[in-house]
């Protein structure tokens, strides 16, 4: 049996998101650190326009409140528990709408083991990112386009990152 572990290339992120900062805001980084999560933000609103976009927390938490199949488990719980892609940005919380169902504001499947695997060595922009990115193992596919069909193929996508030694 032949490794196709060894074949396969490591994901490669968004240049966008972490290009080097010009010499002009390595001098600054306060206003390094504004600007790089401006651009940031620009780069996952384009990765998840397809998706479903993302939605600030307050109007994901009124989705949640229409809809009673939620179960008693909330918005707030959710993020609290890193259950659910929830990131800040110029001091909103937003989420990407993939992550819930349309009919009833439930999660995806195989979301909270994917997450799970991730949190583990990623911070929430890089999470949010690696979702939003074409990725190797998953045929160049992003993960948010697999993971409605194979949530198991998203799930070793993820552990690729992180390899048991």
């Amino acid at each position: 049996m032949q490794n196709t572990v060894d074949r396969r290339s490591e994901p490669r992120p968004n240049p966008f998101i972490f290009s080097p900062l010009p010499d002009a805001l390595r001098r600054d980084p306060q206003r390094a650190q504004g600007e790089c999560a401006d651009h940031q933000f620009i780069a996952l609103l384009d990765a998840y326009r397809a998706s479903g976009g993302l939605a600030p927390a307050q109007e994901v938490a009124a989705l949640f409140k229409r809809n009673s199949a939620c179960g008693g488990e909330t918005l707030t719980r959710m993020i609290a528990n890193a259950g659910v892609i929830c990131f800040a940005w110029q001091s909103t919380l937003w989420l990407p709408l993939f992550q819930f169902k349309h009919e009833d504001s439930t999660l995806q499947a195989g979301l909270s083991e994917v997450l799970a695997t991730l949190s583990t060595g990623l911070d929430a922009w890089l999470v949010a990112n690696w979702f939003g990115q074409p990725n190797p193992w998953l045929g160049g596919r992003t993960p948010v386009a697999v993971l409605n069909i194979d949530p198991q193929a998203v799930l070793n996508a993820a552990r690729a990152l992180h390899p048991r030694v």
